[in-house]
């Protein structure tokens, strides 16, 4: 069976984090077939979080901590070693850690001492971002990484490569290898990586699963493209903050605001989403 992964949204409200929605939206995911919720990514908007923000999630954690992945990577090493501490003082099932970004040319012998120094507190996936971090933590580093005496048990490789996902098997098959983008769920499954870390599980977590538990049916293609096509559409209103939105439309419950700079919807865009979106899904697609 493969591992649906959902890295949910952050909920807001009136700036600060909605701890009860957001124990609701974790909760309610878990309960229709989630395997893990993944905290602090970049779908919850965790570069932006303080580490105070992100340690009152991980406590608020507590209910379902070992089907929990906390992301804990920062600019700050020392803010990332608290929180792989808490996370593990609070029995999180494992943490990631994206590398450090913004700045250019750190040296391969600094990213690998950054993942030692935060996986050999609690067994860590990479989170591989490229197009967002700067940095390919390739197959290749992450191995140096664990000679080095890490402890990097998968990754989350958001790429469209697949090949590229397929590479982290040289880590052995124990190795957890986790795609990345949710368009691309299907083809990823199919070629053999161990699950799915897909944002639009928030919002369509019953057609997630379906795809992840038969993807091996052609005809389970057509529900990677319901997906494709709702992704297509949030993108045209800021995805950020459309998730949220979708959520409200097709599960009919409220997981908070997105925050600023991250704005919300205002009412007339959020019915327009609504419309644009049960004009490309099927009545069976539209209550998740």
């Amino acid at each position: 069976m493969k591992l649906k992964i959902v890295p949910v949204v952050t909920p807001f409200k009136e700036g600060k984090i909605d701890g009860e929605k957001f124990i609701h939206h974790c909760m309610s995911l878990l309960s229709v077939g989630v395997n893990y919720v993944f905290i602090s990514g970049t779908t919850g908007l965790g570069p932006s979080l303080s580490i105070n923000e992100r340690m009152d999630l991980i406590k608020l954690s507590s209910n379902f901590a070992d089907k929990a992945i906390m992301q804990v990577g920062s600019m700050n090493l020392e803010d990332s070693i608290k929180l792989a501490r808490m996370a593990k003082e609070n029995g999180i099932y494992g943490i990631s850690a994206l590398p450090p970004y913004y700045f250019g040319g750190i040296p391969e012998e600094w990213l690998i001492k950054y993942y030692v120094e935060i996986s050999k507190i609690i067994p860590t996936f990479i989170y591989n971002y490229p197009k967002f971090t700067g940095y390919d933590i390739n197959s290749s580093l992450a191995i140096k990484i664990n000679k080095a005496g890490g402890n990097i048990i998968g990754v989350k490789d958001t790429i469209a490569d697949i090949s590229h996902m397929l590479s982290y098997r040289d880590l052995g098959n124990d190795f957890i290898i986790l795609s990345g983008p949710s368009n691309s769920i299907y083809e990823a499954l199919r070629s053999g990586v161990d699950g799915s870390v897909a944002a639009a599980g928030n919002f369509m977590p019953k057609t997630f699963i379906e795809l992840a538990d038969k993807f091996e049916a052609e005809a389970s293609f057509k529900l990677q493209k319901y997906i494709n096509s709702v992704l297509s559409i949030a993108n045209e209103y800021g995805s950020w903050s459309a998730y949220y939105s979708l959520i409200k439309i097709l599960r009919r419950y409220s997981a908070g605001d997105s925050r600023a700079p991250f704005y919300p919807l205002n009412a007339l865009d959020e019915e327009k989403l609504r419309h644009d979106v049960f004009f490309v899904l099927p009545e069976e697609q539209r209550h998740q």
